[in-house]
């Protein structure tokens, strides 16, 4: 038996609306950045603040030192005071705050050293 074709045109809107529907949902939905991972290294007083000498951190691929720093600052606030005297390093090289992070980079927080 062949479909009436009111239940193709039944059939027919249901395909379009739910079309519509996933059309509509997927431009409300942000594409998000890729998500890296980082190894922060923390040196002297800072690996006494944070408690332990290194970790990992989720950013978006391209996030500066200066955005990983502000986002570790703010699961420890205790930090803070360091930023204005912290030298930051890339992959075991000095780098500038505003230096993009990629996955896998090893980040270092490292405060002024004093010593004789």
């Amino acid at each position: 038996m062949e479909p009436s074709a009111t239940s193709l045109a039944i059939r027919s809107a249901v395909v379009a609306l739910a079309a519509t529907r996933r059309a509509r949902y997927n431009l409300i939905v942000e594409a998000a950045a890729p998500a890296i991972r980082v190894k922060v290294l923390f040196f002297g007083r800072l690996k006494e603040v944070v408690g332990l000498p290194e970790q990992s951190a989720d950013l978006f691929d391209g996030a500066s030192i200066e955005e990983l720093f502000a986002r570790v600052a703010s699961r420890y606030p205790e930090l803070t005071p360091f930023r204005a005297s912290l030298v930051a390093s890339r992959n075991q090289e000095f780098a500038a705050w505003a230096t993009p992070l990629h996955s896998g980079d090893e980040v270092a927080f490292l405060p002024p050293v004093s010593g004789g």
